[in-house]
């Protein structure tokens, strides 16, 4: 009986000593299932990161490449106005608005141009070059049977008929002091002259010349004649006020002055206007005196 317990009591170890090691089996199979599907999944993650990864370098790769390509074209696509330019336009009124966006392109959007070539013979081909910078400038305006490209050489040998020029100052009042400015208290005591429209002028003569002077609004305006040659100022004179019915003057920031000389004059200065604007003063000299003031209307 006693042998018969014992034996029964080892089968009950060995078969508790495998159950055991199966259960300790199972464990480190089930230690690495999990440990083996978290390889898996931490591969997955690391595929799944190296793919984004590479996803977003394209992407962003080709999205540097379309912003050079479209620097480029940009780039590329600029024009270049260092030189001559050819001007596609036939018309003098479209001409000069290509030639104010050339001008406008080498001294700065901000500056001001006449918008009005000042004559309308289509026959006579307006043409323009330049010199200077956005502080100073000059624009010269020529006619010719055929267009010209933008600032083409050859124009600086032909006779302008317009000229219109900046100067910049160090200060608001030396552009002031520039202007040839008289109140029509200077002239008091002289000999009057009706101009028409309401405009009183007053007539100085002397050493074998006349001047012809009045003020409209901000502008002080004269003009010469040579006595001696017999030369009237008024009829030039009421000419001018007669324009200045028609067309506007710029509106100075203090001053404006016009000088004009009777057309038989020879060797005299060409009709011209002046006027100050901040620290700068702008003047348009033109050989016809209609032309001069259609253009200085036309400024902006």
């Amino acid at each position: 009986m006693k042998k018969t317990l014992i034996v029964s009591l080892a089968a009950l170890a060995l078969m508790l000593a495998g159950c055991g090691n199966q259960t300790e089996k199972q464990a480190q199979a089930s230690s690495d299932k999990v440990s083996t599907s978290h390889k898996k999944q931490a591969q997955t993650k690391k595929a799944s990161s190296t793919s984004s990864s590479s996803s977003v370098s394209s992407q962003s790769s080709s999205e540097a490449s379309s912003s050079q390509a479209q620097s480029s074209a940009t780039s590329s696509s600029a024009p270049d106005y260092s030189g001559q330019v050819r001007i596609s336009a036939t018309q003098n009124l479209q001409r000069l608005g290509q030639f104010n966006y050339l001008l406008k392109y080498n001294l700065g959007k901000e500056i001001v141009l006449p918008n009005n070539p000042g004559y309308n013979d289509e026959s006579k081909k307006l043409n323009v070059w330049y010199e200077g910078d956005g502080n100073n400038y000059s624009i010269h305006y020529s006619q010719a049977a055929s267009g010209q490209d933008f600032n083409a050489n050859s124009l600086r040998d032909v006779t302008d008929y317009a000229v219109f020029t900046k100067k910049t100052y160090g200060s608001a009042s030396e552009a002031q002091a520039e202007i040839n400015y008289q109140t029509a208290a200077m002239t008091q005591g002289l000999p009057k002259v009706n101009l028409g429209y309401g405009i009183i002028g007053t007539i100085d003569s002397g050493a074998g010349q006349k001047y012809l002077h009045w003020n409209e609004g901000r502008w002080s305006l004269g003009v010469h004649a040579v006595a001696v040659n017999d030369e009237d100022p008024v009829p030039t004179a009421r000419k001018v006020v007669e324009l200045l019915e028609r067309y506007y003057l710029p509106t100075p920031d203090k001053y404006g002055s016009g000088s004009f000389s009777v057309a038989s004059s020879s060797g005299q200065q060409a009709p011209t206007l002046k006027w100050q604007a901040g620290n700068s003063v702008y003047s348009l000299e033109a050989k016809d005196l209609t032309v001069l003031v259609r253009m200085a209307s036309a400024v902006k």
